[in-house]
């Protein structure tokens, strides 16, 4: 396709971020005085600009990427990066918006602030589509920090509930030094490589990461890359403020679950060929990411408030995809990203009917642990059925280490999966029914994982030969996974015993690393 056509249909891709800000500043400044008007222009606009980039995304996927003119001077200024990475990531976005504005209407109804939140809400999701949608890395820094403002706003909805203002405060404190850690690594990249065009700098640190002549800035810039991405994503012990944002309303809840926590993700993804060239920054993003998935997967078991459990359930998740990241397998994380948004937007939007649900079947529990043997057993089994699925479908498992890594620790799950159906109480129909469960399971993440490799393309760093600290680290993940699942599996024979009664105790206080954070900002607040 000719360069100039291309870079007028990237052109096109500013009215789907520009459209919403526009209707929120209009409404802001009283051009548009009514509620209803300002719902109807914003859900109109959502969905419109769900369209347009549906539509340009087509043609990503069928003619490449497309990148618009950098619209500001020198190597400031605006400029769209449409490849499959932002598309997919924008197509989310819109339409989880969508929904978001769709289901306020009727939440807020007769809220006399109501029309003040939709402002909010739409300059959120403006900012969260600047973001994705960046080609230049300056804006994708200010969008960033105004995308966490924005966030706050909505936080911070209702002041007068102290609870909402606590945990928007904190978070306030973590996103700040998130933002400065960004900056930085801003910097350090754009004096590392000489430019500022994503595109420019992915190109020059795959060079680099070819002929092994890394920057020190660079590999300093990866880092904090991580550091930011932790922060967002609220990996342990910054994970607080998340389970504590609950006062706020529903829908500002399901925009946080669902989407801006998922921004850590993105922009390790985003700037993963520069995260290869740092073994540390690989090893800091399986630490983090792992001890976050284990910590808060073992919490959420321990908690009595749904939206609580919810909320480490988010984080479980936001860490096993920064560990995947770490592992190099960003087609998954990215797959999994929007399962899990779609996922937790309904879980939100829905809580009424998840507590129902909780309330009718959290009593079903297995009165006995497994034996041993089965254990083993049902380990085998599970290696079986991967290593027949994948022969079938003709993928090597042992081709890329960070692969088969990924593959291990969902082999573990697969086995958990069978543990729990294939009791010596349980009858053959149910054994018959978990392990057919067990194959479809796998053929899904199969699935899943060809597809994210198909759609992505060329829009994400390609799995990366670990060096040996690396390999080491996802090593050890791998083993303490499956200690975990042991010690779910044996958790009936242990419930009753005073250490587990103990572990409970402080896995429902999330091992008081909030309360820390709690005390610490009392302290400042006092010596202020």
């Amino acid at each position: 396709m000719d360069g100039v056509v291309v870079g007028n249909l990237a052109l096109l891709g500013y009215l789907a971020p520009l459209s919403l800000t526009v209707v929120a500043l209009m409404a802001a400044l009283n051009l548009v005085r009514s509620v209803d008007l300002t719902f109807h222009l914003g859900r109109a606009v959502s969905v419109g600009a769900f369209l347009l980039l549906f539509v340009l995304g087509i043609v990503v996927f069928t003619s490449g990427p497309m990148v618009s003119p950098l619209i500001g001077v020198g190597e400031a200024g605006i400029a769209l990066r449409l490849d499959a990475l932002s598309v997919m990531m924008s197509w989310l976005v819109t339409l989880l918006g969508a929904l978001l504005i769709q289901f306020s209407r009727n939440y807020l109804d007769g809220d006399p602030r109501q029309k003040l939140f939709f402002i909010r809400l739409y300059i959120t999701s403006g900012a969260v589509l600047w973001m994705v949608l960046a080609g230049n890395l300056w804006q994708l820094v200010l969008a960033w920090i105004a995308m966490s403002l924005a966030l706050h706003e909505l936080l911070v909805f209702y002041p007068d509930r102290p609870r909402a203002i606590r945990a928007a405060r904190k978070k306030f404190i973590t996103a700040r030094i998130g933002d400065v850690c960004l900056i930085v690594a801003a910097v350090l990249i754009a004096q590392a490589f000489g430019t500022t065009d994503l595109g420019m700098i992915r190109a020059a640190v795959a060079a680099a990461l070819a002929d092994g002549n890394v920057p020190a800035e660079a590999a300093t810039a990866a880092i904090l890359i991580v550091i930011v991405a932790a922060l967002k994503s609220a990996m342990f012990p910054f994970h607080g403020w998340l389970i504590e944002v609950m006062e706020t309303p529903t829908p500002v809840s399901a925009l946080l679950h669902a989407g801006l926590l998922n921004a850590g993700i993105f922009l390790v993804v985003r700037f993963g060929e520069l995260v290869f060239l740092s073994t540390p920054a690989l090893i800091l993003l399986i630490a983090l990411g792992g001890c976050t998935a284990l910590f808060a997967s073992s919490a959420m078991i321990a908690q009595t408030s749904v939206k609580v459990s919810l909320a480490y359930s988010s984080a479980a998740h936001m860490g096993f995809m920064l560990m995947l990241c770490g592992f190099g397998a960003h087609t998954v994380a990215i797959m999994h990203l929007i399962a899990h948004s779609c996922y937790k937007a309904h879980a939100f939007l829905s809580s009424g009917s998840i507590i129902e649900y909780v309330r009718n079947t959290g009593a079903q529990k297995l009165d006995q642990a497994p034996h041993p043997l089965a254990l083993l057993t049902n380990m085998a089994v599970a290696v079986a059925i991967f290593a027949a699925v994948a022969t079938a479908i003709g993928i090597d498992m042992t081709k890329r280490p960070g692969e088969t890594a990924m593959i291990a620790i969902f082999m573990l799950a697969v086995a958990y999966l069978l543990v729990k159906g294939n009791t010596n109480k349980a009858p053959v129909s149910v054994i018959g029914r978990t392990m057919l469960m067990a194959a479809l399971v796998t053929i899904a993440f199969f699935a899943l994982e060809v597809t994210a490799e198909a759609l992505l393309g060329q829009a994400v760093a390609v799995y990366p030969p670990l060096t040996m600290p690396a390999l080491i680290a996802a090593v050890t993940a791998v083993v303490v996974h499956g200690l975990v699942m042991a010690l779910s599996a044996f958790l009936p024979a242990l419930v009753n015993r005073p250490a587990w009664r103990a572990l409970y105790v402080h896995l429902k206080n999330g091992f008081y690393a909030n309360t820390l954070f709690d005390r610490f900002l009392d302290t400042f607040r006092l010596a202020r």
